[in-house]
C-alpha cells in the first residue's frame, strides 16, 4: 500500500512540474492572439494578389507560424 501511495505521488508530481496545467498569463495570450492575426493578414494579402492573378497559384506560404499552442 505505502508503494502505491508513492507511485501515485511521483505521477501526480510529475505532471505538475512538466506544466501539464496549461496556463497562460493574459499577456501571453494576447501575443498569441496577436501572432495568429498578423500571420492571417499576410495569408490574406496573399490571396488577394492571387485572387487578381498577380501571383502563380501555389499551395504553399512564404510565411512561417511561429505560434506555439
Amino acid at each position: 500500500m505505502k508503494r502505491l501511495v508513492i507511485l501515485v505521488v511521483l505521477i501526480v508530481g510529475s505532471f505538475v512540474l512538466s506544466g501539464c496545467t496549461m496556463t497562460e498569463t493574459k499577456a501571453e495570450r494576447h501575443r498569441r492572439e496577436r501572432l495568429i492575426a498578423n500571420l492571417q493578414f499576410r495569408m490574406l494579402v496573399e490571396d488577394w494578389d492571387y485572387l487578381w492573378l498577380m501571383e502563380h497559384s501555389t499551395e504553399m506560404t512564404q510565411w512561417h507560424s511561429w505560434v506555439g499552442i
